[in-house]
């Protein structure tokens, strides 16, 4: 699949700032849901809103781990960016989906709403495209940059 991927797209500098405010974003969440939900339980059902979505300190924090991951790749660059935007957004879809199935049972463990579910796969959407157009290679190997 790696060889379908386009390399120096020549809106790779795009792609990269998508995907860097995708994670910026999920830092930002999981940081106002910590400090909404930091007296509560990890794992507590309909304990707060955050940005209006459900939230709780677990949420809030595999919110904060995905995000800094993210960002952590857009910095380092040299296709550290493509990984994380790659398998990290397929994560965040996952696990969207995964808390789809169980929204209105007692195995919603992250108080997802639906609100959160539709976020988080945008989120993990966006991370995906960036993934798909912000891998470089030397000019040589370029395919993108000849035409």
């Amino acid at each position: 699949m790696a060889s379908h991927m386009p390399v120096n797209h020549p809106l790779r500098p795009i792609y990269r700032i998508v995907g860097g405010l995708s994670g910026l974003y999920m830092i930002v969440f999981g940081v106002l849901g910590a400090i909404r939900t930091g007296g509560e339980p990890p794992l507590g059902i309909g304990v707060g809103e955050v940005l209006g979505q459900g939230t709780n300190l677990a949420n809030s924090l595999l919110s904060i781990v995905i995000g800094a991951l993210v960002v952590l790749g857009t910095v380092v660059g040299r296709n550290a960016d493509t990984i994380a935007y790659t398998y990290l957004g397929w994560a965040t879809l996952v696990i969207g989906m995964l808390f789809l199935a169980v929204i209105r049972t007692d195995a919603n463990v992250l108080n997802h709403s639906i609100i959160t579910t539709i976020v988080w796969f945008v989120v993990g959407t966006l991370m995906i495209t960036a993934g798909l157009y912000s891998r470089s290679a030397p000019a040589d190997r370029s395919v993108a940059t000849s035409h």
